[in-house]
């Protein structure tokens, strides 16, 4: 016994011996470990979440807000003298306040920022390719994000596109849709017209100028920038500006699953997964949607299916590689407009021809986008996409039933060069546009909603190509001048299969749209611009022909001129932001639609307009976070949009181009001379938040003649809901909001100089939903 007992004391002994040596080598190991994390550099680069631009000047800072270290020109940083605790902190005005903790990461940081909503005549913006704050870019860029989405339903752009002076989207049912910026649109009879429209820097509109925003699910889209007038000089063909959407990208060093969930009135309920991974390497975003809505009105009903996916790599320091995959299926009713009396008897009811024949569009989208960002050397960085893009259309209308194929593909490259001039810093841009779409065509007649004989069989290869230059010259510290000119092409090969004699080519002559403008950058309070910019709006390949189907020869594309002043700025301690434009755009060559007979429309080159216009965006952020009190945002806000659009040289012609009435001096069809958006944004710091929006828009003609008016109306919409954490692992977001809260009876979108054939009143009229409410939950898991 005694025996056993001195063995355990030796063996507890050299136990204990040898457990406080591995305690001591241990503690030496985590020692050199730490003093080699030490003295080992944090290397890394910085960029815009959203739009992959590199940031310079972010201030990199302990948690104890001692600075270590600025980005430079590319966005890269080093830190030589590391801290012990490795926490970091990214600081950059306009963007919220990234937080790092480098003790979980290997290799080369990728930081990603995200824009403050609260700053965003701070917030970079990539219009006019300038990779400049919005206050300081020479033009009217106007900039939604998910957030101004999401103060809504987030089943349309139309509320947060309406914010914006200057730009209105009109909608009634989710099939049907119409933008205008600054008048140019409103006439469109279908889709998008005159405005240039991109998705990742990647082209959605056709290339024969039409666009069709249903394939964009609403809730995936992360930012927009609206460029406001010609941008003719980087974008090529659009008279009206340019909307370039960017897809959500997961937030830096998240990695969670999202499952949401929403239901409201007239049938409407939507699903939809969401998976983000914020990291280093790649920064993955894919969303599934399921949404239905039976419609306000008979023949209303609109399903859709998104997947949406955005991937972004880093594979080294100088190269950034996205990948874009989008799919859509639409299958929506159109009930068509009604008539003054129609909607007194019964706003619900669908025009008898559309519900006859059974009218509406079913169509699939397929979209696939690579791009890749290259900083080659200091001094030359090039930036290039590549896509294709198809749908399939089947599209039974009241006096036809078409099945359309469409595919295209394209590219889009630019390169800067700045050669580091002493004198007049300069840097420049290269680039070109190239776009190639081919629609097969077929056209039956409508036997109630299904094909009967075949009535066309047409097939339409467009090809658009743009080459474009773009100099920005530092003129002083705070003046710069920008010099921008394009080079565009069109054509139309038309082969008419039924009717040989038909087919042809179109082929546009080419355009050259230069630009000009300077600013100045007087102090926060004021940045003063300038500019002078043109452009151009061919016809579609719809709008070319005759009215006997054969193309039209001697049609040509609008042309524009527009004279703009621009003055932004912070005030009250950078809490009020503002952004006021003058302007006055001269178009000639005005595309004016005449309906000759029915189902018929015959387009001519037959009006000239002055657009003259004012347009103020106040921002008041009334309380913010670092106030310390339960409020940690409060923000009124307000748009107003003053228009004075007039017909100057406006003559109608019949099918024999003969003069039938002149309308000189008439008000744009379409155009209010006032519309006011405004509204007041509250978050608490417990979760809480209440969104306010409110809408005016002013009588306005709706016809040439200016004999018929719609109505003035105003909308109100209101939201509110709670987000906060439960635990580290979960996030839940749950809202409700009713939208028209006053009931308002009114119609957004209309069908503009409509005609009443045999002595019937024209179907103007699209009514809009009254009041209707939602609700929904969106629950998030972290990883």
């Amino acid at each position: 016994m005694a025996q056993a007992i001195f063995i355990w004391i030796i063996i507890s002994h050299f136990t204990m011996k040898l457990f406080r040596f591995l305690l001591l080598f241990s503690g030496f190991a985590f020692f050199l470990q730490t003093v080699q994390a030490q003295n080992q550099p944090v290397t890394g680069n910085i960029y815009d979440s959203q739009t992959k631009q590199a940031l310079a000047g972010v201030s990199i800072k302990t948690s104890d807000n001692k600075l270590l270290t600025v980005s430079d020109k590319n966005g890269y940083f080093k830190i030589e003298n590391t801290t012990s605790d490795q926490h970091y902190k990214f600081v950059l005005l306009g963007f919220k306040t990234q937080d790092v903790d480098y003790s979980k990461k290997e290799g080369v940081l990728n930081i990603q920022l995200d824009a403050d909503e609260s700053s965003l005549n701070e917030v970079r913006v990539t219009g006019f390719a300038g990779n400049r704050t919005k206050k300081e870019t020479a033009g009217s860029v106007g900039m939604i994000t998910s957030k101004d989405i999401n103060r809504g339903s987030a089943l349309s752009f139309q509320s947060a596109l309406n914010s914006i002076p200057g730009v209105r989207m009109d909608q009634s049912t989710l099939s049907e849709a119409r933008i205008s910026i600054r008048g140019n649109g409103v006439r469109s009879s279908y889709g998008l017209r005159n405005i240039k429209v991109y998705l990742n820097d990647i082209p959605v509109t056709e290339a024969d100028g039409t666009t069709r925003i249903e394939a964009l699910d609403v809730n995936s889209i992360g930012r927009a920038e609206v460029i406001k007038g010609p941008a003719s000089s980087i974008y090529g063909a659009g008279t009206g500006g340019v909307i370039n959407f960017q897809l959500q990208r997961s937030p830096y060093q998240e990695q969670s699953l999202e499952a949401s969930g929403l239901a409201g009135s007239y049938g409407l309920h939507r699903l939809a997964a969401t998976y983000r991974n914020g990291g280093d390497k790649i920064n993955s975003y894919v969303s599934y949607g399921w949404q239905e809505y039976d419609g306000y009105r008979e023949h209303s009903n609109d399903m859709r299916r998104f997947l949406s996916g955005n991937f972004q790599l880093f594979p080294s320091n100088r190269r950034i590689i996205t990948l874009l995959l989008n799919r859509t299926t639409q299958y929506s009713q159109i009930p068509g407009s009604l008539t003054a009396d129609q909607v007194v008897a019964n706003p619900l009811q669908a025009n008898a021809s559309n519900l006859d024949k059974q009218a509406g569009r079913y169509q699939t989208w397929t979209r696939v986008g690579l791009g890749q960002q290259y900083q080659i050397n200091d001094q030359l960085s090039n930036s290039t996409s590549v896509f294709t893009y198809s749908y399939d259309l089947n599209h039974p209308l009241p006096y036809a039933y078409l099945r359309n194929y469409y595919q295209s593909y394209g590219g889009r490259t630019s390169f800067t060069y700045n050669p580091g001039f002493s004198e007049l810093p300069t840097k420049f841009i290269v680039g070109a546009e190239f776009n190639e779409g081919l629609t097969k065509g077929t056209q039956y007649v409508n036997n109630k909603g299904t094909e009967g004989a075949i009535t066309g069989n047409i097939d339409y290869r467009n090809t658009l190509y743009s080459l474009f230059y773009q100099s920005e010259t530092q003129l002083g510290a705070r003046t710069l001048l920008t010099l921008g000119l394009s080079y565009n092409s069109l054509k139309y090969d038309v082969s008419n299969y039924l009717v040989p004699a038909q087919s042809g080519i179109k082929d546009f002559k080419p355009q050259a749209t230069p630009r000009i403008a300077i600013s100045h950058n007087f102090a926060e309070e004021l940045s003063l611009h300038a500019s002078v910019s043109t452009g151009f709006s061919p016809p579609s390949s719809s709008e070319v022909k005759n009215v006997d189907g054969s193309i039209n020869p001697v049609l040509q594309a609008e042309k524009a001129i527009n004279y703009e002043i621009n003055a932004k700025g912070n005030l009250l301690n950078s809490r009020l932001s503002y952004d006021l434009s003058l302007f006055k755009m001269d178009m000639k060559g005005e595309l004016i639609g005449q309906s000759v007979q029915q189902g018929i429309t015959i387009y001519n080159n037959a009006g000239k307009t002055t657009h003259n216009g004012a347009e103020l965006a106040l921002s008041w952020q009334a309380l913010k976070s670092e106030d310390n009190l339960g409020i940690a945002v409060l923000r009124p806000f307000v748009a107003l949009t003053y228009s004075a659009f007039k017909f100057r040289d406006y003559q109608i012609l019949n099918a024999k181009n003969e003069v039938t009435a002149s309308y000189n001096g008439n008000a744009l069809t379409g155009i209010s001379p006032w519309v006011i958006s405004a509204g007041l944004d509250l978050e608490t710091r417990f979760g809480l938040y209440g969104y306010l929006n409110y809408y005016y828009n002013d009588k306005m003609p709706l016809n040439d003649k200016n004999s018929d008016y719609n109505a003035s109306y105003q909308v109100v919409n209101a939201k509110v809901g709670y987000k906060g954490r439960l635990g580290k692992a979960f996030e839940v977001n749950i809202y409700a909001g009713i939208d028209n809260l006053f009931n308002e009876s009114y119609s957004s979108i209309l069908s503009l100089n409509a005609v009443g054939y045999g002595g019937a009143q024209p179907a103007y009229f699209n009514p809009s939903p009254k009041r209707n409410g939602y609700a929904g939950l969106g629950v998030k898991y972290f990883f």
